[in-house]
């Protein structure tokens, strides 16, 4: 689908989730997120066809952030378009690069210690191991042509090195899933899974600094387009979902004197949210952990870690 001149969105859907790729056609092509590990040779080289572009004419595939559907086709976009440029945030470098770091180190790095996480066999959509040639930690322009250029935002809190491109000639935004809201939505409408952002300090300023951009419209990875009132009504839920979180956590906490482990947190926000898929529960897993390190943080919980799984207390 055309956004606006020389602007695309390819659209497949993963699982129940509609999951989007953009691309900029100017005197240089760049691609913003590669999709699973089939995305390019089932959607994104047959949408170049019908434009009449060849995947060679790609010079720059820009990964939004570390998570299998947004870079696991690295390895096929680079197997039939060699010289296409492949980048990433720097402090995502490693996860990107690597389906086993990302497995390691950001999808099973509670199970030790509160025995949630991912299953260990590693599917086939999470791609190959594919190296970066250039990394980006935000401020840096995107030449499309002489007048058009992309600004690289780092916007952090999903992962460490999130970002998302600006269109400051359209006033667009292409923020990938740097913004939640209350969950990421099924295609059909409703949430297919909750909010899964980590660190919260880290969310909720790149939610302040999305406000200080001039953005009429706003695209993500999975979430429908927005525009004017849209977008600010998207940023101010995000932010009244992490609250939410907070406030039930402390709750919950001062109701069970001998602690809760992290499972039994994920519950209880996931039922005073009302609106996550029951099966999806478990994702929850990031915020919850990003919410209880902070407020161990702030002094006002306890964690008791030499118990397995972990439980917290209130300080």
């Amino acid at each position: 689908m055309e956004l606006y001149r020389n602007v695309y969105q390819v659209q497949s859907l993963f699982g129940d989730r509609n999951l989007f790729q953009y691309l900029f056609v100017g005197d240089n092509k760049v691609l913003l997120d590669t999709g699973i590990a089939e995305t390019p040779e089932k959607v994104i080289f047959p949408y170049l066809d019908r434009l009449q572009l060849k995947p060679e004419s790609l010079n720059l595939a820009i990964i939004t952030h570390a998570d299998l559907d947004h870079h696991g086709g690295n390895d096929a976009i680079k197997r039939l378009s060699p010289r296409t440029w492949l980048g990433c945030g720097e402090a995502d470098r490693r996860l990107v690069e690597d389906p086993r770091c990302l497995f390691a180190f950001r999808y099973n790095f509670m199970r030790d210690e509160h025995e949630v996480g991912f299953d260990h066999e590693r599917p086939p959509h999470a791609g190959k191991p594919r190296k970066m040639d250039v990394t980006f930690s935000g401020g840096e322009r995107i030449r499309l042509c002489d007048d058009w250029d992309l600004q690289v935002l780092h916007v952090p809190g999903h992962s460490p090195g999130h970002l998302a491109l600006y269109d400051a000639r359209h006033k667009a935004a292409f923020v990938g899933d740097a913004i939640h809201g209350r969950g990421c939505p099924r295609a059909d409408g409703g949430l297919a899974m909750p909010v899964t952002y980590y660190n919260v300090a880290i969310y909720l300023s790149t939610l302040r600094y999305f406000e200080g951009f001039a953005i009429d419209v706003l695209y993500s990875g999975h979430w429908p387009v927005m525009r004017g009132e849209e977008i600010r009504e998207f940023i101010a839920d995000s932010r009244r979902t992490v609250e939410l979180v907070d406030r039930v956590i402390l709750a919950h906490l001062k109701k069970v004197p001998n602690g809760l482990a992290l499972k039994e947190l994920i519950d209880a926000v996931a039922n005073a949210v009302g609106e996550w898929p029951r099966e999806s529960w478990e994702l929850a897993m990031f915020p919850v952990k990003g919410h209880m390190d902070r407020l161990e943080e702030q002094g006002k919980v306890r964690a008791l870690r030499h118990l397995r799984p972990v439980k917290w207390i209130p300080a």
